[in-house]
């Protein structure tokens, strides 16, 4: 088959929305399919992008918007430029076309095309926040390349309720996916040595509207942390808000408890010193940090967001704020400093049903998923 990828990613080179995509496209081509790529120009190489040129994939590199807004809107008010990406799909000859959404209200104007052309496509949506919604005069041209798809794939069932939401559609018919990991599946590094500090990771960009630190620096400079002996560490790239956070820190004197550590591309190494954690998220699809945290031994301290309630077991497997506020991070990271000299023995039992409710091939299950999607098309009506 040949199959063609559409990543909507804008803002970043990459991103952990890309993962899921990236390597079933690699599994696809060990498979012997051929596959093509569209995704937006950036300056700098993308490497992973040229591992899947040099395995054969052909990569087609657009530009960002050409038009602002408003140029937008009159064009299409005229019925102009609305076949995008006619000329790329004409030319690649799909037979079937994945778009991987990397949030909910980002544009899919491609599916449009698709359906112009007659050629099959899915749509998996890595992540999708309850707190915004879909702007009016999207609302119809989302429904139509949603309800048109072939199949529809989430990373978790909250996210697709999102879209239910927002689309006013009934997507009971699609299905929840694996994302996959950076790390050996049998990792188990070994537990820190140091028990005379307790530490948790916080593994993800900094960004406070997505990943919520700055609930971490709420919570920490409260009365009683201060006195613990408790360090958080932010490991990750910046995502907006490093400068915002590294003031935060300063304004409230919080040096000891909140250290900013930069990026690490050893998972294992990373969890070898830090002893559970801690994931303030307002949102998320399946949190790889998570994942990885726990396949590591690692018990997390999380909001309920993505699929959290169906991979953390509160109190057993982990710690669950119900919702990401400072109040509810603050008595979820109270129950578990009560229990923290059982976070080795919970991490044990993380790293043991993680296994068991996630898959250790997400790439070739995917990948399996996408081959069979075609035979799907025409089984969803458009809306």
């Amino acid at each position: 088959m040949r199959i063609a990828f559409y990543s909507t990613m804008g803002g970043m080179p990459w991103g952990g929305s890309e993962e899921l995509w990236s390597r079933a496209a690699a599994v696809l081509l060990a498979r012997g399919h051929q596959v093509c790529v569209n995704y937006r120009r950036r300056r700098q190489l993308v490497a992973p992008l040229e591992k899947l040129r040099q395995l054969g994939a052909e990569v087609y590199w657009r530009r960002g918007a050409l038009y602002g807004r408003s140029v937008r809107r009159v064009l299409e008010k005229l019925n102009l430029g609305q076949q995008p990406y006619a000329r790329w799909l004409k030319h690649a000859r799909p037979d079937f076309v994945l778009v991987s959404v990397g949030y909910h209200v980002d544009d899919v104007a491609i599916t449009q095309t698709c359906r112009l052309l007659g050629i099959p496509y899915g749509l998996v949506v890595q992540a999708a926040s309850p707190y915004q919604f879909v702007e009016p005069r999207a609302y119809e041209g989302l429904r139509a390349a949603y309800g048109g798809a072939a199949r529809l794939y989430f990373v978790s069932g909250q996210n697709r309720d999102v879209l239910e939401a927002n689309l006013a559609l009934d997507l009971s018919d699609s299905e929840i996916v694996d994302n996959p990991f950076n790390m050996r599946a049998d990792a188990a590094p070994a537990w820190p040595a140091d028990d005379k500090l307790w530490k948790l990771a916080c593994v993800a960009r900094i960004h406070f509207q997505s990943k919520a630190q700055d609930l971490l620096v709420d919570v920490l400079r409260r009365p009683k942390w201060r006195s613990r002996p408790l360090q958080v560490a932010l490991w990750g790239h910046d995502g907006g808000n490093l400068r915002q956070v590294e003031a935060l820190i300063a304004l409230h004197g919080l040096e000891r408890q909140l250290v900013v550590a930069g990026f690490s591309n050893d998972i294992e190494a990373l969890w070898r010193d830090h002893h559970a954690l801690i994931l303030p998220s307002r949102f998320e699809g399946n949190a790889l940090a998570m994942i990885e945290a726990m396949m590591c031994g690692r018990a997390p301290i999380v909001t309920n967001v993505g699929r959290v309630a169906e991979l953390v077991d509160d109190n057993r497997t982990g710690f669950i704020a119900p919702a990401p506020t400072a109040e509810l991070l603050d008595q979820a990271l109270e129950r578990a400093w009560q229990l923290r000299h059982e976070w080795k023995t919970m991490g044990a039992l993380a790293a043991q049903t993680i296994r068991e409710r996630h898959s250790q091939r997400p790439a070739e299950d995917f990948a399996e998923a996408i081959l069979a999607a075609p035979r799907r098309a025409g089984l969803r009506a458009a809306a």
